[in-house]
């Protein structure tokens, strides 16, 4: 083109020429990696701001808390190049991103609460909150060295008041309940201002022209939160089917023949002990009702998935033995009629006699028992995870509620076990005149794995929790009965 037409070719037709000769404008993915600095820093505040503001609804603790550390995640791993301390900040965000995900993990199994209230767990989130304190220590100076690089007066303030914000929170959370409302709108405004100061300061950088050196990766962001997602999945589905039962011992049942027993089982099927029973009481436990005078049977059968069909029945048993005051056996005996379904953990709640009533009652031994079931023609047997006493309050409605130490009974039973069953039994003598047998046993079932963060059914009846609904349901039984001059009469047949 010659000088003559440059005369006469105003700006106007200049900028239309260059804009003809452009194709079109950029991919996206090439816009976003012309400006990886406005989009980084977009990831951050995010971050920022659900990792601290959460709802406690519908599990959003939770899932926003793990959002927001996947997008710190990828904004520091943008910037980590870009100077030491923002590649600090990046490794920090993996150690914090690898903490909340194996505790994701760690709230599908029945552990989760054990673990949590371990020393352990406290020194790591000691160390969790540490880091990140480091983290935005590490930010402040990466936005100081930001400055410095683009020509600009370092002020990056607002990064460093972030660890003043937290550390004031942690102070504030040693009040407790006695933080008012007003202080805690004081701090969420103040947290807002922190980060629209980071924005605004983000926002200026931008415009000054900096520019961000992309840090070479060799898996993309999407593939990196697909395979976060996909990790945690796996995790998850681990937990729940190995984390979701309790180890127990199972061992076969030996069954010996002896005379004497043999002699004690029949007396005892006359005096109308049902068989099954029976046939589940230890040589001990069986030897501990020598010379019966009388045997009561109180048999419920219940249903425990909501429907009308019973699939639970629970014996309540009272055989008096000789003694010098008059003393009895109390067996709680369940048996399931049908497949339990789901195998987690089972929990039972027992009152015994003598706690419901003191005055009348005292204890003659310690509380035994164990579970068994069925599996290829073989029995089985197995002591209970857990059998002792807690202090709680029980009772199925307020005004039945009381405090006292029952005995608890925790288990899981066999995968692919039959006829499923257990019991606890007793000693206990009288102390008065006039007090009937009253006592209680209530049954928690686990119907289903579908539960976050995953509890026991021992937990959940220590909760004090009588609800039907979600991965629980309760079932509760008694066996009441008054000694008179004809024998041993049942209250509530």
């Amino acid at each position: 083109m010659g000088d003559q037409a440059w005369n006469w070719m105003g700006e106007d037709d200049f900028d239309a020429l260059l804009e003809s000769s452009l194709s079109g404008l950029p991919p996206k993915d090439v816009v976003k990696r012309v400006t990886p600095w406005k989009r980084a820093m977009r990831w951050l505040l995010a971050g920022m701001a659900l990792t601290t503001l959460t709802l406690n609804v519908l599990y959003l603790n939770l899932l926003l808390p793990a959002i927001g550390m996947v997008l710190l995640l990828l904004g520091f791993r943008a910037l980590r190049r870009e100077n030491r301390w923002f590649g600090a900040c990046y490794a920090v965000a993996v150690l914090r991103t690898a903490y909340v995900c194996a505790d994701l993990v760690l709230n599908t199994t029945i552990w989760q609460r054990a673990v949590h209230a371990s020393s352990q767990a406290g020194v790591l989130s000691g160390l969790s909150l540490a880091l990140l304190f480091v983290e935005f220590f590490c930010l402040w100076r990466g936005l100081w060295a930001v400055q410095q690089k683009a020509g600009e007066t370092p002020r990056a303030w607002n990064a460093a008041a972030l660890m003043v914000w937290y550390a004031l929170l942690c102070l504030l959370a040693l009040v407790g309940d006695r933080i008012g409302w007003l202080l805690l709108a004081v701090l969420l405004a103040g947290y807002a201002l922190i980060l629209r100061s980071l924005w605004r300061l983000s926002k200026e950088l931008d415009q000054a022209g900096y520019a961000v050196r992309s840090a070479p990766v060799r898996v993309s962001d999407r593939t990196l939160v697909l395979a976060l997602a996909a990790v945690l999945t796996a995790g998850c589905a681990c937990g729940y089917l190995w984390g979701s039962r309790y180890p127990m011992e199972w061992t076969p049942v030996e069954i010996g023949e002896d005379s004497q027993a043999a002699g004690l089982r029949v007396h005892l099927l006359e005096l109308g002990m049902p068989e099954y029973v029976l046939d589940d009481l230890t040589a001990e436990e069986l030897a501990a009702c020598e010379g019966a005078l009388q045997v009561v049977v109180d048999v419920d059968d219940e249903a425990v998935d909501g429907s009308d069909e019973p699939k639970l029945r629970v014996t309540g048993v009272g055989v008096e033995v000789p003694g010098k005051e008059e003393r009895w056996i109390i067996i709680h005996h369940f048996l399931w009629l049908t497949d339990p379904g789901f195998r987690g953990t089972e929990a039972i709640q027992l009152r015994t006699v003598y706690e419901d009533l003191p005055e009348g009652w005292r204890a003659a031994g310690r509380v035994t028992g164990r579970v068994l079931c069925e599996q290829n023609g073989q029995s089985y047997a197995a002591p209970y995870y857990f059998l002792g006493e807690q202090t709680c309050t029980a009772g199925g409605f307020p005004w039945e509620q009381h405090a006292g130490n029952d005995v608890f009974a925790a288990f899981s039973m066999l995968p692919g076990g039959e006829r499923c069953r257990g019991y606890l039994t007793y000693p206990m003598e009288k102390v008065r005149d006039g007090f009937i047998v009253n006592g209680w046993l209530e049954y928690t079932h686990q119907k289903t794995w579908l539960q976050y963060p995953a509890v026991t059914a021992l937990e959940k009846r220590l909760a004090g929790s009588w609800n039907h609904d979600g991965a629980f349901r309760t079932i509760g039984v008694s066996l009441q009965f008054e000694q008179t001059g004809e024998g041993a009469r049942l209250l509530i047949p």
